[in-house]
């Protein structure tokens, strides 16, 4: 029998859970038997019975098997506090039956003309057999394994019936397993300091691409959450080119001469500079400058809130209220300590996607290093955020700490990021007498002349400025 006809829109079961279906590309192959494999906690049970009522509600029928010693209302007790849970699709389109009498009493026989039953009797476009290790318990050696997988599989393909086995790696990870699976799904919770990361990755998918490696997952009130490896999605320079002749202005006539009329639009620049230099300021003079010019902008950092960023506005009388009100300017502010880089560039994206942003400005790139499972990643992480932004004809601020603050050699955290970005401007402090002053410098401008001096960069009451290179003093 044919396993991989012509695929049409019809050939594939949508997983029915956020961006699994792109790391499927698609989503499981209708009638195709799949293992989900993971040692305990890891999360199986959940995706599956996500799955499950994400897909009923689109009505389908689907049927989850339990050989455990777990009853199915334990199992609902624990599901009733998830997002997707829908008591009304129990016994109408979820259907629960236990499979461990038959698997007791007929052995592997007696279990797959249950299987077989409640696929015909309930028209099952996915059906779930979970603690597939007890299954196994039950089977005398690889022979009768193989026979009952694949009885199972060409019934299954008969039924345009999807098929996951779930079970632990020790419990379904045989030579036999892995040969008659269309695919396997491998979940893993990875301790990284004081934090488990969860991670799955396509081990095999016959009959179809996947996004290969491993990508990381959540589970919260929502369910399971799924986030693909960003560099995976967008694998590719962008095709976008940003135009000299097109500019993105500062707002700030000393910086828009340094830069010969400001930014390329479309280009990204990266803000480098000590803590209080003065980074997120100049950033949120570029959102409002684009603003007022009818380019809404985005601001999304890491430590300061959104009242905490008008309130220094309202100090430098740069007036942020109004745009926030208007909808042209956007503040938003999550926590670093807990959330995967790869969860927050889909909800970068999708927040552009959703408002048309034509300037963002991310406060800080070191939460993208710092929580990331791989530092090696990092760079090529950044690389695909940036490709992405500029695919959505962004122009875009970033900022970043030197990784030491004193000393005349300049170094980053993340390794390579200055040649990523387009145009690097340095912030410091400087000492002129008693004083400390601020200075602000371009150290390159891709596709652009820029001017090479050191200027002033004063923050006072009256405002930002960046003077011509005479002296003066400020207050912050």
């Amino acid at each position: 029998m044919d396993r991989n006809p012509p695929e049409t829109e019809d050939t594939r079961l949508s997983s029915s859970t956020p961006y699994l279906d792109q790391i499927l590309d698609g989503g499981w192959l209708r009638g195709g038997l799949y293992i989900v494999t993971g040692p305990p906690g890891t999360g199986k049970t959940t995706l599956a019975n996500q799955m499950c009522f994400n897909l009923a509600k689109k009505g389908e029928s689907v049927v989850y098997v339990t050989m455990l010693t777990e009853s199915h209302s334990r199992m609902v007790l624990h599901l009733r506090s998830l997002a997707f849970f829908d008591e009304a699709l129990v016994g109408t389109r979820v259907h629960y039956i236990s499979g461990a009498h038959a698997l007791k009493t007929g052995g592997a026989r007696g279990l797959l003309a249950l299987l077989s039953h409640v696929m015909r009797e309930k028209d099952t476009r996915l059906l779930v057999i979970d603690g597939f290790t007890v299954v196994r318990e039950y089977i005398r050696g690889h022979a009768e394994l193989r026979e009952f997988l694949q009885a199972l599989s060409v019934r299954a393909d008969l039924a345009r019936c999807t098929t996951l086995l779930l079970g632990t790696e020790e419990g379904v990870g045989s030579e036999v397993e892995l040969i008659m699976a269309d695919g396997i799904l491998s979940l893993t919770a990875e301790r990284v300091g004081l934090k488990a990361i969860r991670g799955l990755e396509v081990i095999k998918f016959r009959g179809s691409n996947n996004l290969p490696g491993r990508h990381t997952f959540t589970i919260d009130e929502r369910g399971v959450s799924v986030y693909p490896r960003y560099e995976a999605l967008h694998p590719e320079n962008s095709e976008k080119v940003a135009d000299p002749d097109r500019r993105s202005r500062w707002g700030l006539p000393g910086l828009d001469a340094m830069c010969r009329g400001g930014l390329v639009t479309l280009s990204s620049t990266l803000l480098i500079g000590g803590p209080g230099v003065g980074k997120t300021l100049l950033g949120l003079h570029f959102l409002a400058e684009g603003a007022r010019s009818g380019e809404p902008g985005l601001y999304y950092g890491f430590e300061e809130r959104s009242e905490q960023l008008l309130r220094k506005g309202d100090m430098v009388g740069l007036a942020l209220r109004p745009l926030v009100a208007s909808g042209a300017l956007r503040l938003e502010t999550r926590a670093p300590v807990e959330t995967l880089p790869d969860a927050m560039a889909q909800d970068l994206i999708e927040m552009v996607d959703a408002h048309h942003y034509r300037r963002v400005f991310l406060d800080g790139l070191e939460p993208f290093a710092r929580e990331s499972m791989d530092p090696e990643r990092s760079t090529r992480f950044i690389a695909a955020l940036l490709n992405a932004l500029r695919d959505r004809e962004v122009t875009v601020l970033l900022t970043q700490q030197p990784h030491e603050l004193f000393g005349t050699e300049l170094r980053f955290s993340i390794r390579g990021v200055e040649t990523l970005c387009d145009n690097l401007l340095f912030l410091r402090f400087v000492e002129r007498g008693e004083r400390m002053h601020r200075a602000i410098s371009v150290l390159k401008m891709r596709d652009s002349d820029n001017d090479p001096h050191v200027r002033e960069l004063v923050i006072s009451s009256r405002g930002v400025e960046v003077l011509d290179g005479r002296e003066r003093g400020g207050t912050r």
